[in-house]
């Protein structure tokens, strides 16, 4: 016998190869192993998938939904995403989207939107200023989100700081949204779906105690009428909420609230149904402005310029004998839906709302550049917001020849008014930066002025939308709608306001599924940012046409673990090319369109269950925003204000019979204080973490640890101001369900 060679692929003696094939025998064994797994992990792929189908139609025949669905209808039924204007799985979605569902709220003990938001990263909070009032005042992806909240579709406009009491989830859409939702969205939108009836009878609660003084109880009920014999296929919802808390190492401020939101359904389960709601939040708060920045010509804090004023977290200016937070909201809901098959469904929701806000804040500012005295201005707020909005939307599935389609259609009628009072406050006493007294006497005035301005919006849009799909593998979208906004009225200086816009507003997708559970795409979107979105009273803004933003998004989203986790990223490119910017020349007005921003960036986040009994919920976000043109020289080049570059969070949760437990750490970058980069925060680090423990089949015994490392941190960001985040904390609560 020969000697075995010790390298085969080389030519023995009087053996003739072709040279082309030393090598390639081993990429063609690489080659074969790599098909062979990609064909495996396909057939298991779709295995699991018909697996999962099947199990899914069993439920949903369980469940009383039944009839000939396909497997892609029987998906859509599970669509997390509540907007009729969403016709696929969220998985095939061309979109970032982040849905926190109720699961992820009750876990955390969130007690204010703001909590349920810092589970999305490269959303940051702006302090009321610059002709906004505190509240809810959001910035998404770099751009301004506080005209861009909406609750059940329809956009809610007054100046409010949110209750998830009635929040069954909150969904955050990134990248242009105007195509569905209309004017704004620039970096995207936040819907709020509230909780409504079932046929399930339950009743539950948590009564919450925190450290920060948190008395806090919350209690949901829902009853099937048929039950009690008062109706077939008829449920009542009510959810009640009673709050009162401060905020840990802010120890003078507090918030006080309570509210109520009944809904009754007819028809459950029936191709006719209609849904009667109505919702109230009143709120009684002690406002807080933070502490001051130190200006960028002190004299005697010259170490400090440009940075926050260098005082102890609980430091607080305000006056408890003068200053007042005040709101209100109330809306109600007619909504009625019919389905005239398992391809066709309409919906109409008619909805009035009307919030009020009634506040005097302390805006904390030096006296001078040689001077620690604290001047205590008073900004004041007396608003109220009123919206009629009626929505109807048609969904419809067919095909033409060969190809699937997916067609929303509708449109929308919107009347909003905005009424705002003029009130000045002087005289308040001052203090200085070390040692303010909240206790301090006011005798000063506060003097209601004649002028009143209202300002009223209307708007009437029509949309149409089609998703066609071109086999099992491709998919394609598009949409336009067509909206005219007209705005009219007085501002609080008696000056007229009027202008009127048109705008088209374009999305469009293209999607590739290499597998069921997965997809990739690329998607664009515009945007229109109209001078009078938000019934400012900036008359010198009727001049010019709305501002553009474009949207080019690439991404890939993949469901694992056996449907239970969705693992998604995103490269975008957000350009604002018409941004407005000071005016330079003498025939200028005060504001001319001559800017660009733009934000490149990058997301990736995984959310759902890594086993039955893990659950996680983490995202990370890389925005790199920019002024790229200015009239201001010194903007030009500099990154957005209140935009971190890079933000983290995550929540993880793990149950083991009784005991669950779960850890959140969240990250914050650097963020700019103004737009020439002259002030800024440093990042931080929170680290929250929850134990859970079952006292009974339907009692549970949670705590809650707020920021464990008690980082000392800067929630809000203003132009003259800048608040703390809260301190460490905890809370314990005790939730039932029956």
């Amino acid at each position: 016998m020969g000697v075995k060679p010790k390298y085969p692929w080389k030519r023995r003696k009087g053996v003739r190869r072709a040279p082309d094939l030393r090598v390639r025998g081993w990429k063609l064994g690489a080659a074969r192993w790599l098909a062979a797994g990609t064909l495996a992990a396909s057939l298991y792929a779709q295995r699991a998938e018909q697996a999962d189908a099947v199990k899914t139609a069993s439920e949903l025949q369980k469940k009383g939904i039944s009839g000939p669905h396909t497997v892609l209808e029987v998906e859509d039924k599970l669509n997390p995403v509540t907007s009729p204007k969403y016709t696929e799985p969220l998985r095939n979605t061309p979109q970032t989207i982040m849905v926190i569902p109720k699961q992820v709220m009750e876990e955390q003990g969130a007690t204010t939107l703001r909590d349920v938001l810092r589970n999305v990263p490269g959303l940051t909070v702006a302090a009321g200023e610059g002709g906004a009032p505190a509240g809810d005042n959001l910035t998404l992806r770099g751009f301004s989100a506080r005209n861009d909240i909406f609750i059940d579709g329809v956009r809610d406009l007054g100046p409010q700081s949110r209750d998830p009491f009635n929040m069954e989830q909150v969904e955050v859409t990134k990248g242009p949204s105007p195509a569905f939702n209309g004017r704004g969205s620039t970096g995207g939108s936040i819907n709020l779906v509230s909780k409504a009836p079932s046929l399930a009878a339950a009743i539950g609660g948590t009564v919450q105690f925190g450290t920060d003084r948190t008395r806090r109880f919350a209690g949901d009920l829902n009853v099937p009428l048929q039950r009690i014999g008062l109706g077939e296929r008829t449920a009542l919802r009510m959810n009640v909420l009673s709050h009162h808390a401060g905020v840990a190492g802010r120890d003078a401020v507090y918030g006080s609230r309570w509210g109520l939101a009944p809904s009754l359904a007819f028809g459950l389960g029936r191709p006719t149904r209609l849904t009667f709601s109505y919702y109230t939040l009143q709120q009684d708060n002690l406002p807080d402005y933070g502490i001051p920045w130190v200006t960028a010509t002190h004299n005697v804090l010259r170490d400090y310029r440009d940075q926050p004023a260098p005082v102890p977290r609980d430091t607080y200016y305000g006056l408890r004998s003068r200053d007042i937070e005040k709101m209100g909201s109330h809306t109600a809901t007619v909504k009625l839906e019919h389905d005239f098959s398992d391809t066709v469904q309409f919906r109409n929701q008619l909805r009035y709302g009307h919030s009020s806000r009634d506040s005097i804040t302390t805006a904390p500012r030096f006296a001078g550049n040689d001077s620690l005295v604290i001047n205590r201005n008073g900004p004041s707020w007396i608003t109220q917001d009123n919206i009629a909005d009626n929505q109807t939307d048609l969904r419809a599935r067919f095909r033409t020849g060969k190809l699937e389609h997916a067609v929303v259609t509708g449109g929308n009628l919107t009347r909003e008014r905005n009424v705002r009072e003029s009130r000045t406050v002087a005289g308040a006493p001052t203090t200085t930066l070390f040692s303010p007294n909240p206790n301090d006497p006011f005798r000063g005035t506060i003097t209601l002025t004649p002028n009143t301005g209202d300002v009223t919006g209307n708007s009437q849009a029509g949309y149409l939308f089609d998703t066609v799909k071109f086999g099992q593998k491709w998919e394609a979208s598009g949409g336009l709608r067509i909206e005219r906004f007209a705005v009219k009225g007085v501002s609080t200086a008696l000056l007229p306001l009027e202008r009127t816009d048109t705008m088209n507003s374009l999305r469009g997708a293209l999607t590739y599924k290499p597998a069921r559970s997965g997809s990739v795409y690329l998607s664009y979107g515009t945007s229109l940012n109209p001078s009078l979105e938000g019934l400012n009273y900036q008359p010198a803004n009727t001049s010019i046409e709305p501002e553009k933003t474009y949207t080019v998004e690439a991404g890939t989203k993949w469901e694992v673990a056996g449907g239970r986790l969705l693992l998604a990223g995103a490269l975008f490119r957000i350009d604002k090319q018409n941004a407005r910017t000071p005016g330079v020349l003498p025939d200028d007005p005060p504001q001319v369109l001559a800017g660009t921003q733009r934000a490149n960036g990058a997301e990736v986040s995984a959310t759902g269950s890594i086993a039955s009994k893990l659950r996680l919920f983490a995202a990370y976000t890389y925005i790199d925003g920019k002024i790229v043109r200015s009239n201001t020289a010194a903007e030009v080049g500099k990154y957005f204000q209140n935009t971190p570059k890079n933000s983290l969070s995550v929540w993880a949760s793990s149950s083991v019979k009784k005991l669950s437990l779960g850890v959140g750490p969240r990250f914050v970058d650097r963020r700019y204080g103004n737009n020439t980069n002259t002030r800024s925060v440093a990042g931080y680090w929170t680290l929250d973490a929850l134990a859970s423990y079952a006292l009974a089949a339907k009692v549970d015994l949670r705590l809650n640890l707020y920021n464990l490392n008690n980082a000392f941190y800067f929630d809000r960001l203003g132009g003259g101001h800048l608040i703390p985040g809260a301190s460490r904390s905890a809370s314990v609560a005790m939730g039932f369900r029956f």
